[in-house]
């Protein structure tokens, strides 16, 4: 996620929409960005209600399913429109994630170490993630151009949410072990 994040301004460039002389976003990923925080306050608001409902695992599942379609929106742009779509995504694979592993993380973690076991767990997902994200991004777009880019995201997003299905369908009893 954190690569095609981070890359979006090169995207809206690429397709046309940028004012070349000002740094400043073009309409388009402004409105990007707002879509991003309107979509992102329902989740947050109904949030107790889908960790009650639903296993955390399934909601991971659910969040990388989107960021999945997000990371194939993004690869399929012909135009900036198509970034209010992939903001409009943003509550349903950012806002499911960020609520399911804080929610997760308390489950899991010692009374005492819960604010230490949060902050690792958000360092881990947002830090370091977009720091390794940046990287391999930025040299797979000098090196090989947008497209592969884009590429090697939807990729790794197809195999976290394969993982996640075996995850989902081994802790639903599904795939019995044969030991």
């Amino acid at each position: 996620s954190a690569t095609k994040e981070r890359f979006v301004r090169l995207t809206v460039k690429r397709l046309g929409s940028m004012n070349k002389e000002s740094s400043w976003a073009c309409p388009e990923e402004r409105q990007m960005f707002f879509f991003n925080a309107l979509s992102e306050a329902p989740i947050f608001f109904a949030a107790k209600y889908f960790l009650e409902k639903y296993k955390t695992n399934s909601l991971l599942l659910f969040s990388a399913f989107f960021y999945l379609i997000r990371f194939i929106v993004a690869a399929a742009a012909t135009s900036p429109v198509y970034f209010l779509f992939f903001g409009m995504l943003q509550s349903l694979s950012f806002g499911v994630f960020l609520v399911t592993v804080r929610y997760y993380v308390k489950l899991v973690a010692p009374a005492a170490l819960k604010t230490t076991a949060q902050s690792i767990a958000m360092m881990s997902a947002f830090g370091a993630a977009g720091i390794i994200g940046s990287l391999l991004g930025g040299y797979l777009i000098d090196n090989y151009g947008m497209t592969v880019m884009f590429n090697v995201t939807i990729i790794f997003g197809s195999a976290a949410v394969l993982i996640l299905v075996f995850v989902v369908f081994k802790d639903r009893g599904v795939l019995k072990s044969r030991a």
